[in-house]
């Protein structure tokens, strides 16, 4: 649950550097490669605990493709709006996985009578 909380923060930063951060020419060239490689980290510790692991799965996904996009990003001139976009849904969507494994616990099956 802690790495799902954390994961949840880490999500929400990068969709808030997305929005509000600095120009793309000013920020440092390795925040975005280490939140992704963070994202995957958490995601792989919150997947021992979460009920279900398709959330996590969905994380470390989105993990590798920030960091990916990141990473090419140093190496070729990428559209910053391109940019915007990937670290907005990775962020937004990382954030909302993570807080719904946190807080997905279904009860125990409860015993069902049996008609006969």
């Amino acid at each position: 649950m802690i790495a799902n909380i954390l994961n949840f923060l880490v999500g929400i930063g990068v969709a808030y550097v997305a929005v509000f951060g600095t120009p793309a020419s000013i920020r440092s060239s390795w925040t975005l490669p280490v939140a992704g490689i963070a994202i995957i980290v958490l995601a792989l510790v919150a997947r021992r605990s979460d009920f279900s692991g398709w959330q996590s799965a969905t994380n470390i996904v989105l993990g590798i493709v920030l960091a990916v996009a990141a990473l090419v990003e140093r190496a070729v001139a990428i559209s910053p709006l391109v940019t915007f976009w990937i670290e907005l849904w990775v962020g937004l969507t990382v954030a909302s996985l993570a807080l719904w494994a946190a807080f997905y616990r279904p009860k125990e099956s409860a015993s069902v009578p049996e008609h006969g």
